[in-house]
């Protein structure tokens, strides 16, 4: 199934359980009361149910609204971070660019020394640095959201938290 079609499968589901209130613990539903298609209990044993957006309590099910702003959040950042690392490869072939024609220049004004030729490279040294700090700035964007802070790593369940009498 294509990320797109279950992006839209996992709203549609979201509205079916807001649409009849099932989003707390309270007023949890079995997926008839809500109307779900009769695969959604297989996909809960699988990928869906390890989301957490859905919740089973004694065989009925509801929407945690806390845990599908975290996904919404988490998507997100994932999304920015794409799109940081598709401006960084951009970059790289700017700078790779940008480095033979200055060394062209070089060997030119070698042969022919003209002062027109040395504006020319002095500007390429000004592109070259200036993509330099773009690319480490897009750097630091993409990995800042594969950074494993400790929220993130108890929010995906790798590091669990003493409870409060443990400490």
């Amino acid at each position: 199934m294509e990320q797109a079609e279950a992006r839209r499968r996992l709203l549609e589901l979201v509205e079916k359980f807001r649409e009849k209130g099932a989003t707390s613990p309270d007023k949890a539903m079995t997926p008839e009361e809500i109307g779900l298609p009769p695969w959604f209990r297989r996909l809960m044993r699988g990928r869906l149910g390890k989301l957490g957006v859905f919740v089973e309590k004694e065989g009925k099910y509801y929407l945690s609204e806390e845990r599908l702003k975290q996904l919404e959040k988490r998507r997100g950042e994932m999304l920015e971070a794409r799109n940081a690392r598709r401006n960084l490869f951009m970059l790289r072939i700017a700078r790779v660019t940008v480095g033979i024609l200055l060394v062209s220049l070089l060997l030119v004004n070698i042969y022919v020394m003209d002062p027109s030729v040395r504006i020319v490279y002095s500007i390429l040294l000004i592109a070259l640095l200036a993509i330099s700090i773009l690319q480490l700035y897009y750097l630091t964007k993409a990995s800042r959201v594969f950074r494993p802070t400790e929220n993130r790593m108890v929010e995906f369940g790798v590091v669990k938290l003493p409870r409060e009498g443990q400490r």
